[in-house]
């Protein structure tokens, strides 16, 4: 922890650098969830705007998807 009175180059701070990034290497192979899962993750109910947005989100995907990594995502 900087300013703790360490370097913070050695011990086990330091030590476990390569399992966080062999987890972060491992999360990105997995697919992404699909777009549509952020406008349902909040609400019990969707607002009218956010079903609004949604729509937008869908049509210019299925404009514009091409310029995307949507092979990335979950279908």
């Amino acid at each position: 922890i900087p300013g703790r009175g360490k370097s913070g180059n050695s011990g086990p701070e330091k030590a476990g650098i390569p399992q966080v990034l062999e987890a972060f290497e491992q999360a990105e192979r997995e697919p992404k969830p699909p777009p549509r899962l952020l406008f349902s993750d909040v609400y019990l109910e969707m607002p009218p705007r956010l079903r609004r947005q949604r729509a937008e989100l869908e049509r210019h995907l299925e404009t514009y998807g091409e310029h995307y990594p949507l092979q990335h995502f979950q279908k």
